[in-house]
This record gives structure tokens, sequence and C-alpha cells, in this order.
């Protein structure tokens, strides 16, 4: 009997092994430079073992073939095409954007309560939320924000104050996250979060929960990502059930005090509240962007369409402007000719206002906001932007692409290009002075990603960044804290570029920083 064993055990190994490499010739056939694949890895080896980042492994990849505007790529088991070119990253985006228009792993961001979000999601269910949503953030709708934005730095600045005392040492990514929690806890939902007074308040642990980094959480994100059938046939879930389960219980509540009552200010909620009045939202087909036809599409809106929208602007509000403005400190905190002049510039401005803070801080410290635009050059947020294509599609003169193939837009490895950006790792605001900005090629430069799938709160972000690093550095020198590296390392478990082990800065009180305490 033995003999047949060592037969069936052969036969389930030459299949597991078929199956696993009989896309591996997909590049080959459609004649596009690539890498050898490894047996099970592809080429995401680095990643799949927790040992890299998205960005930095496919920035990895793009190394090897440096002149190639098309690369190919194997994510595990699975083809992935690379877009290395600025004029294809603008026909993938923008021109021919409705060939490229679904997320990764389209088909499957149904399974999950929580990944039916405006980020996660595809097709009409995307466009017709993408539509109804934008009004939201329009820069009146941002202006009209900013006094809630204001009063929470006004807090910052207070809680600042007793953080330092008691410790002038930070780790500046979870402190200011608390802050940018309170502001999107005010802005989208009309409460206080208490995150900056309480660093154990509900919303703080349930945002850490949400970003935990750990080996089984990365391992599971991964997985998800190359074999979405395997992992939703298994009955898991990206995101812990605590989140879901939070957020239901937290709106649902919301929303019953709400109904009814007629509120001045209109936010985030205000606007969810309207979807459920109406019972549907409607809005265009995405197949409009492709004939001259003029579909609509109505959506349900159910309990789960709500939670899971304010579930991506509470997550994706708080950490992605807390981690940015975390790294704009880091790099001003080894260029103190910056900081300095930064520190000028809000100072300046303030003395002109009388010490208030105001929505025009926006537009009106632009060298502050060139640091911004530097740090996420070097710290995009998404090393990678993922997209699927949804039709067969050719390229000029190169390869037909069919429905599913995935694509990778490789952020991290196209702002670090020496070809594109001299000098890559250095922080050189002046880049994005108008003087200098003309320099910078379209489409090399998208933190935010580009064309309709742009980041919708873009806007928003940079408001509360701008508000934040203002309360901070009219008032506070930063510098590196004894033992904090002047290079981070990425943390390989997460999915936003986060510093493996934190930023930790020290804090000093300016001798004159009474003169600038908002009004």
């Amino acid at each position: 009997m033995w003999y047949i064993l060592a037969a069936v055990v052969t036969v389930l190994g030459l299949l597991i092994h078929y199956l696993t490499t009989r896309k591996y010739d997909y590049w080959k056939k459609k004649n596009i430079p690539h890498l050898k694949p490894k047996f099970l890895f592809g080429n995401y080896e680095d990643l799949m073992i927790l040992k890299t980042n998205l960005g930095s492994q496919v920035q990895k990849i793009c190394q090897n073939f440096k002149d190639a505007p098309l690369i190919g790529a194997y994510f595990g088991t699975e083809p992935v095409l690379i877009v290395n070119d600025p004029e294809l990253v603008k026909l993938v985006t923008t021109k021919d954007f409705y060939y490229f228009a679904y997320r990764e792993i389209s088909d499957h961001y149904y399974k999950e309560n929580l990944t039916k979000n405006l980020f996660h999601s595809s097709g009409d269910y995307w466009k017709v939320l993408r539509q109804n949503l934008t009004p939201m953030f329009s820069s009146a709708k941002m202006k009209s924000m900013f006094a809630l934005i204001e009063n929470c730095s006004k807090t910052l600045e207070k809680v600042l104050d007793e953080w330092v005392a008691t410790s002038p040492v930070l780790e500046v990514r979870s402190h200011v996250g608390r802050f940018t929690m309170d502001c999107i806890g005010s802005c989208a939902f009309g409460l206080d979060t208490k995150a900056m007074i309480d660093e154990n308040s509900a919303f703080t642990n349930v945002g850490n929960l949400i970003f935990q980094n750990t080996t089984p959480r990365g391992l599971k994100n991964n997985t998800r990502y190359i074999w979405p059938k395997i992992f939703y046939a298994l009955g898991l879930t990206v995101f812990p059930k605590e989140i879901d389960a939070f957020f239901r219980k937290f709106l649902m509540g919301v929303l019953y005090e709400r109904r009814g009552k007629p509120l001045a200010r209109k936010d985030f909620i205000e606007m969810v509240l309207s979807f459920y009045n109406k019972k549907c939202i409607t809005g265009d087909s995405l197949k409009n962007l492709k004939s001259d036809e003029r579909l609509k599409v109505d959506l349900e809106v159910d309990d789960e369409l709500v939670v899971a929208q304010c579930f991506i602007f509470f997550a994706a509000g708080y950490e992605t402007s807390a981690t940015t403005s975390s790294y704009t400190l880091y790099e001003l905190a080894k260029d103190q000719e910056s900081q300095e002049r930064a520190r000028q510039e809000v100072r300046d401005w303030l003395r002109k206002r009388e010490g208030q803070l105001g929505y025009e801080c926006v537009t009106d410290l632009p060298f502050l906001e060139q640091c911004i635009d530097e740090t996420l050059r070097l710290y995009p947020v998404l090393g990678v932007v993922t997209r699927e294509v949804t039709d067969t599609y050719q390229f000029d003169n190169g390869p037909t692409v069919e429905r599913g193939l995935r694509v990778h837009l490789p952020i991290y490895h196209m702002h670090h290009n020496p070809k594109y950006f001299p000098d890559p790792e250095s922080f050189r605001p002046e880049r994005f002075a108008p003087e200098n900005k003309h320099n910078i090629q379209p489409y090399t430069y998208f933190p935010f990603g580009e064309g309709p799938r742009i980041c919708i709160g873009m806007r928003f972000a940079k408001m509360q960044m701008l508000a934040g690093l203002v309360t901070i550095l009219k008032k506070y020198r930063v510098e590196l804290a004894e033992g904090m590296p002047k290079t981070v390392e990425f943390e390989p478990r997460s999915v936003v570029t986060q510093s493996k082990t934190g930023i930790n800065l020290k804090f000093v009180p300016l001798p004159d920083a009474e003169e600038y305490v908002f009004k």
C-alpha cells in the first residue's frame, strides 16, 4: 500500500506545483521584461516573509529595469504589471482611467463589511459613492470646518506643554495621532474623542487596533492580496471584528440621536444621515466613461454602507496625517536651518494675525507646505498604489492586458528615482518652491494618487497637518532624541509607510514661546 500512498502524494505535489507555477510564463509570452519568479513567492519574497514593505519591494524590482516603461512581475503566484513611466502612469490613472478603474482584487471587496468603503471598492459601487461624497470635501466645506480644527489646535497647544513637562522626548507619531484623531472626531462626527487628554480613550484604542502591526496581521494582509479566494473561503477577515462592532455601535447611536434633529453644522455624519433618509443614492455608471451613454445607478443605503464609509474616513484621516506630520518633524529635526525658516514663517504670519490661527494657513505658509510636500515625496503614505484592469486594454507598441490583471504604480520608487528627483534621499523643500516646481515632471510625484481616484480627503489632510505643525513649531524646537537614527527602517508588517521603531524627538521649549500663544 505504501507505493499507492507515495503515488497519491506525488500526484498531489505535482498538482500543487502546477497550480502555483502555471502563470509563471505570462510575461514571457507578452515579451515584457521580468525577473525569474521563485516558487510560491514570485518576485515579492521579502514582502511575503515580512522582511520589507511593499514600496521597497517594488522599488527593488524596478531597479533591475531602469529604462523599462512596463515591468512584469509575479506577486506570489499572480502576474502583476508595474508601470514605470510617467506617461504611462498618466494613461492608467487619468487618460484611460476606465480601463484601470478597479482597485486590486476588486471581485472580493464586498466579502467584508468594512472593505465596502470608498478606498477598497470598485465599479459602479465606487463611482456612486465617490460622486455623492465628493461635495463633502470641497474648499468651502473645508473652510467651514476650520474652526473645529482651530479648537483642536488650542487643545494640542495646552496638552503638548503637559507632555513635554513630563518628558521632553516624545514618540511623535502616536502623540500627533491623538491630535488628528480629535480633529477627525470633531469635523466628521461632531464629537470629542478625548484622544489628546486620554491616551486610553476608546477611539485611541480602536485606532491602534486598525493599524496594529503584528506578524499574524501582516501575513493575513499578504494572503488576502495574493490569494483572496482562499483567504475568504477560510472565513478570515483583514480587519478584526471588534473594529466593525465598535463603529456599528457608535455610529448607530449617533444616527439615532440625530434623526429628526436639525443641525446647523453639516458634517460628514450629517451627510451620511441624509443618505439614510433617501434610502438610496444615485450616480453615474462607470460605463459612461467608455461610451456616450448616460446610465444612472441606484445604490441602496444600509448600515454596512454607512459604517464602512465612516470607518475609512476615520482611519485614513487620522493615520495618514499623523504619519506625514511626524516624518515632517523628523526631517526638520535633522535640518535645523529649514526648521528655523519654517518657524520664522509661522511666527511672522501669526504676528500679522495677532496670534489668531485661521484657514488661511493653507495658503499663507508656502515654505511649511513645501516641507510637507517634500516629506510626502520621501515618505509617501502608500508606497504603491494598486489598480486592476477593468477591460481588455492595448498599450501603444506594448502588450494587451486582460481584465483582472493586477497593476502596481510604484510611487515610492518614482519619488526616489534620481532621474526625476536629483539627490533623491536628501530632504530639499526647495524642490517645491514656485520657481522650481516646473522642474518636476508630471506624474512622477503623486503621493495622493492621481486622476478620478485621487485621495478625496487630500485638502482635509493638508489642513490639519498645517494647523498641527504651526502649533508645534511656534513654541518648540525639535531635535533628534538620543539614539534616534538619521535614517528610518520601515515597518514591513504595516500597510502604510511607518517607521519600525517610531519617531522619537526631543522637544525644546523656546524662551519667547509665550509671545506666540494662540489668542
